[in-house]
């Protein structure tokens, strides 16, 4: 099977490979220990930037599946299945309740993998209206919170849903996006925007949440999108 076409910088590397600073040949070795070198100035927990330790986490992760694949591709295909099955299954069910759902291969893996690229697609976007039904969807989602690992959007305009519910979604850390317009929720809620770090919108607009918390909750986010490296725009 022919080597995947990757996205390269200027010197013929990967980009992944450049966040790194991993020169050719690759082997996982040079990679875990280019990763850990640099983490232990990144971490958050080090007093480093959350969002340029998640660009080098994330250029972590596409060496290891670009090394994984140039190692054994069929190996690589074979462990893509079960996620992919999964996250369609949970699309079903998702569409069952109401749901408008969005998929897609991330876009490096599209530029690495080719046709392949497929057994990556995941549940990206979920969007549920004016719905009675959303508590018994999150619960459906927080119990397959592992196929949501891509999620970073979800809409909930109108439908009724507590605030209780709405802490629930910590587990979907990649979250950029939530809409809770129209919605039942209250300033309680909003210990969302704490417990996901990559939130970086939250429509409050016509729910119980005072103008006040609002405009706070407005500002701490627009705060973040400021703050977020090029890298990550």
């Amino acid at each position: 099977m022919p080597a995947p076409q990757v996205h390269r910088d200027a010197d013929g590397r990967p980009d992944f490979m450049v966040v790194l600073g991993v020169a050719p040949p690759y082997v996982e070795d040079d990679v875990r220990e280019a990763y850990f070198q640099k983490a232990k100035f990144l971490h958050p927990d080090r007093g480093g930037d959350p969002h340029e330790f998640s660009a080098l986490h994330e250029a972590f992760e596409q060496a290891k599946q670009y090394l994984e694949f140039k190692r054994d591709s069929r190996g690589w295909i074979a462990k893509q299945m079960d996620g992919y099955l999964q996250s369609r299954e949970l699309a079903d069910k998702l569409v069952s309740f109401g749901a408008q759902v969005e998929t897609n291969a991330v876009d490096w893996l599209q530029r690495s993998f080719g046709d392949f690229a497929d057994l990556t697609e995941a549940i990206t976007a979920v969007r549920l209206e004016n719905s009675n039904q959303a508590e018994r969807m999150l619960n459906e989602m927080v119990k397959n919170a592992e196929a949501l690992a891509k999620l970073v959007r979800l809409e909930l305009p109108g439908c009724q849903v507590s605030d209780q519910g709405v802490l629930r979604c910590e587990v979907f850390q990649q979250l950029q996006h939530m809409d809770l317009s129209r919605t039942p929720v209250t300033k309680t809620a909003l210990a969302i925007v704490d417990r996901l770090p990559n939130l970086e919108s939250l429509e409050l607009l016509g729910s119980k949440v005072w103008w006040w918390s609002r405009r706070r909750v407005a500002a701490e986010l627009q705060r973040r999108r400021e703050e977020k490296p090029a890298i990550l725009r």
